[in-house]
């Protein structure tokens, strides 16, 4: 396992949300993008600087998973798994459930509790959205490596939310929500999938995007390499990869 600091490039100087004196949250994963990514982005987004725990998977043939594995039940978590989130002496598991508690905790507007209208878009948006992904893992891992032929699979499967984005700046109308960093980070993986057909198929796709990288302290963060490192797609055991 190696620690690293996710926010190392900042400005001592320059105040988050998180408090001065307090632990930073710490993100636990693997070295890949994976689930992670769109919780790093809400993160940075919400201006709260973070730790990261860091698990690398072993080279073929035997694809160790030991890095985490070996430690999975000594971390003091209900449910453990891959994410985790440590803040101060809570931690959690789940993707969704970490989402949902930095929302609560640092933007909770992007939960849209105010409005059941918004809500109810932004909830099904990530039902879509968490489909889609579940789709690309399987067969990023479990299919048979051709690109091209889950590319032509997989992009009429963006068209419901193309429609939805061609009327709305947002999945929750003109609310963001935390199913747009999900989404923005799966368009990343389409694009590569499918060699930028997904954006001359679906422009509206493509001005989310644009959009969601454009948002204050989001932005900073996108473009700082050194903070968010271009990482693999999947973990080394995936059959289709940006390896």
């Amino acid at each position: 396992m190696v620690g690293t600091d996710s926010d190392r490039a900042e400005n001592p100087a320059k105040k988050s949300k998180t408090a001065a004196g307090a632990s930073k949250p710490v993100l636990g994963y693997w070295k890949i993008r994976g689930l992670a990514s769109a919780i790093r982005y809400q993160l940075a987004y919400s201006d709260v600087s973070f730790d990261e725990d860091v698990y690398e998977q072993g080279d073929g043939p035997d694809f160790s998973r030991a890095a985490w594995t070996d430690v999975k039940f000594d971390m003091g978590l209900a449910y453990p798994n891959l994410p985790y989130l440590k803040d101060g002496a809570y931690s959690l598991t789940e993707s969704s459930a970490i989402h949902r508690y930095c929302a609560r905790k640092w933007r909770p507007e992007l939960l849209c509790h105010d409005d059941a209208e918004a809500y109810g878009r932004a909830e099904m948006a990530w039902g879509v959205v968490n489909d889609l992904k579940n789709f690309f893992t399987a067969k990023c891992y479990g299919g048979d490596g051709d690109k091209k032929a889950l590319a032509e699979v997989a992009l009429p499967r963006f068209s419901a939310i193309a429609k939805e984005l061609s009327e709305n700046e947002f999945l929750a109308g003109d609310r963001l929500c935390c199913a747009d960093f999900a989404l923005v980070e799966l368009v990343e993986l389409m694009d590569f999938v499918s060699d930028g057909e997904i954006f001359k198929a679906y422009p509206s796709i493509n001005e989310h995007r644009d959009r969601v990288f454009a948002l204050p302290k989001l932005k900073e963060y996108y473009e700082d390499e050194s903070r968010c490192p271009r990482l693999p797609f999947n973990n080394k055991v995936a059959k289709i990869n940006n390896l």
